[in-house]
């Protein structure tokens, strides 16, 4: 208590707001594989199906079980830390020659030498076209006989020469010159009218991306002129323009009002969702006749301060995307590396990591479980949830009837490739669901939906309730179950680690088991206590790391001890322990420990434990006897 030599009040606050990590936001999953499209190779946080759509794409045949895991997953709240796995992908360029590109930071070091490039690997960028749009021409000569003349030849008129831009037809030709032009002999002339021009190969034309480029504040601020440029990319398979990048600068020191770059191949590495702007153009597609008097050359870029070079793009400066390929096939290997981009506790922070859905075959399925489950016993501040291989639940090799028993031993042989481990959860779970993407019925692993009863636990509840259970452990979007066991099955899974996912008359499929992978009789060997004590740890090192080059004196042990102990005492009101203790004080903080710059605490914790096996006995006794008689009571 506070001293005081006269009477008076001390007001004291007590902080416990800040004790307990609850809601499904909070809780974030990790799951690698193939996608259709996306950034490979780096983390990418999801917080929603159509983010998920937006980034990786709607699923494939190939890797629709991986995909609707995550789908299942983010259903039940939470967010989603996803990676694309490095296979043999490719982005589709403008040269045709297709490379990886995996993200904008491998594409700022130097990875292509690609004018264009689509942003992500795939397929689906051979669909893409760039469109370069500058303010274009500004005659259009009708020759009176059949011309000669190319891209970049030179028309000579009455009053001197001008660039050919575009070759219209067999006599009739796009120029840019500076003066009024006067056509040669009995040629014609008419003005360029923007408003008509085609974009290439798809009938659409350049007002439908935006009204002519002219010239921008930044340039006129500068007593510059006609430096506005569009870029569009054009989706070739539904001949629709897909994104409109407008009155951006050929000044690559432009800047926005807001000041940013405003330069058009910044613009479009930093804000494009299809493409990356590469190496500069070729003097093919530019030019500087008629443009700032001195310009020698036709090379492209140019600054306010040094404006010779402000060329005008030509109609040929873009070009339709080729080369990409998809690789959905990963191997051992890649989906390994893959799920290492999770290892690193301080870049990346998880609390679940999905197995997905099925490998190849059986083999490369043990291999990843085997990957997903390292990657939480590494951590250990995250556990691992795996499903059996689809396989060996919906048909044999030969294509015959699997039985309940068949079924029974081939999930138990799976998971016996699966080390001891409270860090782990193992389900019987394969079920039959519908994916609207593809318009089919598809087998899929549970291990989504058994974190994703996690997650919703934790929003309705606290980490440390069980998910299991009628009241809690409902898996939604099930048609039938794959393998549905009975109560002997039952038993014999759960002696086994895994807990069975089952279909009850009036219940649907529920979640029938809260055992970790853990072989061993534990305390950790129940979901709801693991994850109690990862709540608390992380809470713990929260804390740590804020007295990390204190003093190691009293007043730094006895703050983070109050701490503690209020974060403690809102679990315990929250039936997370029955009971705890903290000592961090120079009883473990001795003289020598902190001469060797140490600090020490030590929590003990009284776990609540959840309800697996409920005994009740129903008795009946005679009319006339009393119940004292009968119990004593």
């Amino acid at each position: 208590m506070a001293s005081q030599v006269s009477p008076g009040v001390v007001i004291r606050e007590r902080d416990f707001s800040n004790a307990v990590v609850v809601g499904s936001t909070a809780i974030r999953g990790a799951i690698a594989s193939s996608f259709r499209t996306g950034p490979v190779g780096k983390i990418v946080n999801i917080g929603s199906e159509r983010e998920l759509i937006d980034v990786f794409g709607t699923p494939s045949e190939a890797n629709a079980g991986d995909w609707l895991v995550a789908s299942e997953f983010l259903r039940y709240g939470g967010q989603l830390a996803v990676v694309r796995a490095t296979t043999g992908v490719l982005n589709a360029t403008e040269s045709g020659t297709g490379v990886l590109i995996g993200d904008k930071d491998s594409f700022d070091a130097g990875v292509t030498s690609e004018k264009f490039a689509a942003r992500y690997a795939g397929a689906e960028g051979n669909n893409l076209s760039v469109v370069v749009v500058d303010r274009g021409a500004d005659w259009v000569v009708t020759t009176s006989s059949a011309h000669s003349l190319s891209v970049g030849g030179t028309y000579t008129a009455d009053n001197g020469s001008y660039e050919v831009v575009e070759v219209i037809s067999a006599t009739k030709i796009a120029v840019v010159g500076s003066g009024t032009l006067d056509p040669a002999g009995t040629d014609t002339v008419v003005a360029w009218d923007y408003n008509s021009q085609a974009i290439a190969s798809t009938g659409l034309t350049y007002k439908a991306i935006g009204p002519r480029p002219g010239t921008s504040a930044y340039a006129a601020e500068r007593f510059l002129s006609n430096d506005e440029v569009h870029v569009a990319v054009v989706d070739t398979a539904t001949n629709t323009i897909v994104e409109r990048l407008t009155y951006l600068t050929k000044l690559t020191d432009g800047k926005t009002p807001e000041g940013a770059s405003s330069y058009w191949k910044d613009y479009v590495n930093q804000y494009s969702r299809y493409v990356y702007a590469g190496v500069g153009l070729s003097s093919a597609e530019v030019t500087t006749v008629g443009e700032d008097p001195g310009a020698a050359a036709a090379s492209y870029g140019a600054t306010a301060a040094s404006p010779l070079e402000l060329a005008r793009i030509l109609p040929t400066a873009g070009g339709a995307l080729t080369g990409g390929a998809d690789d959905y096939a990963y191997d051992a290997g890649e989906i390994q590396a893959a799920y290492d981009e999770f290892l690193d506790t301080e870049q990346t922070t998880v609390d679940f990591v999905l197995m997905g859905g099925n490998a190849a075959n059986e083999n490369d399925t043990v291999a990843k479980a085997q990957a997903v489950a390292a990657i939480a016993n590494s951590r250990k501040d995250c556990v691992a949830f795996l499903s059996p291989w689809t396989g060996t639940q919906v048909a044999t090799s030969g294509g015959s009837a699997l039985t309940p028993a068949l079924q029974l031993s081939n999930t138990i042989a799976f998971f016996d490739n699966i080390s001891s481990s409270s860090y782990v959860v193992l389900d019987s779970g394969v079920k039959y669901t519908y994916d609207r993407f593809n318009d089919k019925y598809r087998y899929v692993g549970c291990n989504g939906d058994v974190a994703g009863v996690c997650v919703s636990t934790s929003s309705i509840l606290d980490d440390w309730f069980s998910p299991a259970g009628l009241n809690r452990g409902g898996i939604q979007n099930v048609v039938k179950l794959a393998f549905n066991p009975n109560k002997a099955q039952r038993d014999d899974l759960y002696t086994n680690r895994v807990n069975p996912i089952v279909s009850m008359v009036g219940s649907g499929p529920v979640l029938f088991g809260d055992k970790t992978a853990l072989a061993s009789p534990s305390a950790f060997d129940r979901i709801n206590v693991r994850r109690l004590f990862l709540n608390v740890e992380k809470r713990a090192r929260g804390l740590a790391e804020s007295v990390l080059f204190e003093q190691n004196d009293s007043t730094t042990r006895g703050a983070f001890a109050a701490s503690m102990t209020s974060y403690l005492a809102e679990v315990q009101a929250r039936r997370g322990v029955t009971d705890f203790l903290v000592v961090c004080d120079d009883t473990n903080n001795t003289p020598e420990v902190i001469d060797r710059n140490e600090f020490v605490a030590e929590l003990y914790l009284k776990p609540t434990r959840s309800i697996n096996y409920v005994t009740v006995t129903v008795t009946a006794t005679k009319t006339g006897v009393s119940f004292a008689e009968v119990i004593g009571r």
